[in-house]
């Protein structure tokens, strides 16, 4: 499946170029994968001026991108799979690098890699369970940013900037990016360095505090890659990157949670204490192959280090408790969260040579974590300082003093992991594909809690699982350019040791997920159209969901199943020279099969964050302009169905709204230098991306729903040099 923009757009053709993947983790063309593949071309983010996944998750189909706030604070889903607790169910790659935590103690589920996506040649997007070849947590699909290569020729400088505006931001953003690669020693050694700046401006204010702007986000991204070739059989490539994200709070707006109006005006919020988020991760890796002559021989080292801070305001949630028991009125409660994740990854593996009957490629993978989880609640008064230490009669004298709570969670994930993939080219036309894999994770974990809430202690667990999961694709190519296939492939969350508490399980079980797929992927009129379907049927088991303890603290257990059935479609039309039509289409039911009391869940209950119905439209024309200038303008249409922001019978649950949002672009372009005007959310759509509420410890309902605000209408002038 793919999407953006072929390669006909990109060069005025009259046909739908080729489009080379590494979902299979060999190169080759799309429309011969036998899986859901949907591609994001640079040219289709540049247009878009995407600086994070919300701005191209409506664009792929089946892809749910649900923001916290800002970017990096993002949840995935595939195919309606959303994680019912901790864990992620869409796995990140950069390259070959698996990216983020694998332990129930890293919440990466929230926490999706949201990379300013400067220097990416593409965006692959995996629908379904990737198991075998990929491993953990991509039960729902996977993610892949695939990087430009340093030039081994010539010399390449690309410098650029813009300006940007956004609908009430009292302040003009922007941000500027450059990149150079060329050779070192020529034809041998190459070379890439590149930096990108973007300053996005804030548009909510906080009333409460009387902060404009509360929401500005500064991104910041750098690469060093080398390539060197110093043989025909031998490529070594390395990288380093550093990616940070800076904002000083989020994208919400304060609701009534029974009307689900705004409270205070439509781009306001009401927090007492400002919402901070800070990440930044540096990614370290060496990829390096060798040809044997039968098969390739690739080696991935990489590290990871990634720091995460939030401040997250819960003062209507243990505040007016706080203040009902004897303490000040207002008591603040800003929560401190922080996790760091040191990750170890090497994954080797023997690919065999394209052209035989029979291909086949063997590995093995090892990766070792530690994840650092802190969490703190101060309480305080209103200008910030400790509350006084009391006494409080209404608690029969039990003391309450800041703060309220303080947990720590070091832990270590060790897995170990062989797999395989073999293709039998039958006839001609008939393959038949099929892979395994056996992972096998050792966890531990230390708890220690302390604060006027949390008794002190000092406690562990440990844990280990083993979990197979497999993939079996049969294909036939009908014509040279229609090709039928079924997919049957499986995929896991693992589990690990939950938190010591009275009356919990010690450990949590792997969840599991299977696939049952069928797609059709043709190109017609000369190659001037493709058209891409498929239906898939997904059982998932054992779910992993939050529960609450007898003293009303959250863990994570099993229960319950779930399905998702539905449709995918894409597809590309370039009806004359120059001009290319795109659109994609998906309808999604991701329910529950049976009652999950823990969350709520009854048989039918709607799985959250996943629409029924949505997709997007894309036309996008270029023409010679004069001498050897040209101008391109196009323009997206992105379609979101209704969403659930919880599932039923629980007072969390919300319907969020269906929208629609148009994104414009036009620029004129030389081999040097671009000029864009870019607009996003043309008509300013005041719609939500997802709803958020927490429990008042007092009254047991919600004080107020947080809307996360799409953003509103931006325009931006971009321009771009090469040289």
């Amino acid at each position: 499946m793919a999407l953006a923009l072929p390669a006909a757009a990109q060069t005025g053709g009259t046909t739908v170029g080729e489009v080379i993947v590494t979902a299979q983790k060999r190169s080759e063309n799309v429309q011969r994968v036998p899986e859901a593949v949907t591609v994001v071309s640079s040219q289709f983010i540049n247009q878009l001026h995407a600086t994070d996944l919300a701005d191209i998750g409506a664009y792929v189909p089946g892809l749910q991108v649900t923001s916290g706030g800002t970017p990096g604070q993002t949840t995935l889903s595939l195919r309606g799979i959303y994680p019912q607790a901790t864990n992620a169910t869409v796995s990140t790659y950069v390259d070959d690098i698996p990216v983020g935590g694998s332990s129930l103690y890293g919440n990466t589920n929230s926490f999706a890699l949201d990379l300013l996506p400067y220097d990416v040649s593409s965006i692959e997007v995996l629908s379904g369970p990737q198991g075998t070849l990929y491993g953990a947590s991509s039960l729902g699909g996977l993610l892949k940013y695939e990087l430009t290569q340093p030039s081994l020729h010539t010399l390449h400088e690309d410098i650029g900037g813009d300006i940007v505006g956004v609908e009430n931001a009292g302040t003009i953003g922007g941000g500027v990016r450059a990149s150079i690669s060329g050779p070192i020693i020529q034809d041998q050694l190459g070379f890439v360095a590149s930096y990108a700046l973007e300053n996005t401006p804030g548009y909510i204010d906080d009333v409460q505090t009387g902060t404009k702007d509360d929401n500005a986000v500064t991104q910041q991204g750098a690469r060093l890659g080398l390539l060197w070739t110093p043989t025909d059989k031998l490529r070594v490539e390395l990288n380093a990157i550093y990616q940070r994200v800076d904002a000083n709070g989020l994208d919400e707006v304060a609701l009534d949670p029974n009307t689900l109006r705004p409270l205070t005006g439509e781009m306001q919020d009401n927090s007492y204490v400002a919402q901070p988020f800070h990440k930044q991760i540096t990614l370290l890796s060496d990829r390096t192959t060798y040809d044997f002559g039968f098969a390739d021989l690739t080696s991935v080292t990489s590290y990871e280090d990634s720091n995460l801070k939030q401040v997250t305001d819960t003062t209507r949630v243990f505040g007016p408790l706080v203040t009902a028991v004897g303490g000040p009125d207002p008591t603040l409660a800003p929560e401190d969260q922080r996790i760091r994740l040191q990750k170890y990854t090497e994954e080797v593996r023997l690919t065999s040579k394209p052209g035989t009957s029979f291909e086949w490629l063997i590995g093995g993978f090892v990766t070792y974590e530690h994840t650092s989880l802190f969490q703190v609640v101060p309480l305080e008064n209103a200008n910030g300082s400790p509350i006084t230490p009391f006494t409080s009669a209404a608690l029969g004298g039990v003391p309450v003093y800041s703060p309220l709570a303080i947990l720590t969670i070091p832990s270590i994930y060790r897995e170990y992991a062989g797999f395989g993939d073999v293709t039998f080219h039958v006839t001609p036309q008939f393959d038949l594909q099929g892979g395994l894999r056996y992972s096998y994770n050792d966890q531990n974990y230390d708890q220690v809690t302390a604060g006027s809430l949390e008794a002190p202690e000092n406690a562990g667990g440990h844990s280990s699982q083993g979990v197979v999961t497999f993939s079996f694709s049969p294909s036939y190519k009908i014509t040279p350019d229609v090709n039928a296939y079924a997919r049957i492939a499986s995929g896991y969350q693992p589990g690990g040791p939950n938190v010591a508490l009275p009356g919990v399980p010690p450990t949590v079980a792997a969840d599991t997920l299977t696939s049952y797929e069928v797609g059709l992927k043709t190109q017609f009129f000369d190659h001037r159209g493709t058209f891409n379907i498929d239906g898939f049927y997904d059982t998932w088991n054992n779910i992993q969901v939050t529960a609450l303890s007898p003293s009303e603290i959250s863990y994570v257990a099993n229960g319950g199943q779930a399905k998702s059935e539905g449709v995918e479609a894409t597809g590309s039309l370039v009806p004359i020279p120059g001009l290319t039509v795109s659109g994609t289409f998906d309808y999604t039911y991701a329910v529950f099969t049976g009652s999950v009391p823990s969350i709520g869940a009854v048989d039918g209950s709607p799985l959250p964050q996943t629409p029924r119905y949505s997709g997007s439209l894309q036309a996008n024309y270029r023409h010679a302009l004069i001498n050897d200038w040209s101008y391109q303008v196009g323009g997206g249409l992105r379609l979101q169905g209704a969403r659930y922001s919880a599932v039923n019978y629980t007072s969390l649950f919300y319907r969020e709204p269906a929208y629609g949002a148009l994104d414009l672009d036009a620029s004129v372009q030389n081999d040097h230098y671009t000029i864009r005007l870019y607009v996003k959310n043309v008509t300013d759509a005041r719609t939500y991306d997802s709803y958020g509420a927490a429990l008042s410890a007092l009254t047991g309902t919600p004080p107020q729903v947080s809307g996360i605000l799409i953003q509103p209408r931006t325009i931006g002038l971009a321009i771009d040099g090469k040289f």
